[in-house]
């Protein structure tokens, strides 16, 4: 079900460059005003099919010991927000729209849960959020990389009857958990499912300059 575009907020302070490379997970060499600068990577994943060199890539000054930090990168005439430090932002913004989360009065976020600590907990309810960037086709998919984590994460969302939240980056309409690349957490999410935890997958855009919702994506049958 899609909504008409929704404005979350902006990003600001955003200068354009050009990717080069990625010498490991977090860091990354950007060509920006003629000369080669560090930018950090938030996104422990692949990220394969966007990080290509010469792609335009958008970025902040960064805080910590690298020059900058990458915001999004593009692919066609899509910008792609591929810093995972702002999900619970994003989160936050898309609450208001989603039934299971609209009315919480109360949310704790970063919450100690078993052995994890839990994007959100409303009502007491717990909610993780998982970015997605990886799109074939129409259907997205989750994750690009193997995620012992995320599955640990899921395992406490089923343990603490909680629900899930599944933030998609990447024109796409429909949703499922890449088998291919990580079974156990595929297996996990499908075990989520048949125990009837909420699974919510919410389309996002990003223009440039403003994130925007844009409705809810339905799950493939796995």
């Amino acid at each position: 079900m899609h909504a008409s575009k929704i404005p979350l907020f902006e990003l600001p302070n955003l200068k354009e460059g050009v990717f080069l490379n990625r010498p490991n997970r977090f860091v990354s060499e950007i060509k920006y005003n003629h000369q080669i600068k560090s930018a950090h990577i938030h996104d422990p994943g692949r990220l394969t099919e966007l990080l290509i060199k010469g792609r335009e890539v958008l970025f902040t000054d960064s805080r910590g010991k690298l020059d900058y930090y990458i915001k999004a990168v593009k692919k066609g005439e899509d910008w792609i927000v591929i810093d995972t430090a702002i999900h619970s932002k994003i989160a936050l913004s898309v609450f208001p729209y989603l039934p299971e989360t609209a009315k919480a009065k109360e949310i704790r976020k970063e919450v100690k849960i078993g052995k994890s600590r839990i994007d959100f907990v409303l009502d007491g309810v717990p909610l993780e959020v998982k970015g997605v960037t990886l799109v074939i086709g129409d259907l997205a998919l989750f994750p690009d990389a193997p995620t012992e984590r995320g599955t640990r994460h899921v395992q406490e969302i089923i343990d603490n009857k909680g629900m899930l939240l599944f933030l998609v980056f990447r024109k796409a309409s429909k949703f499922k958990p890449n088998f291919k690349t990580d079974p156990k957490f595929s297996n996990k999410l499908s075990e989520a499912r048949k125990k009837k935890i909420r699974i919510n997958v919410v389309q996002l855009s990003f223009d440039g300059k403003t994130i925007y919702y844009e409705g809810t994506i339905p799950l493939t049958e796995f």
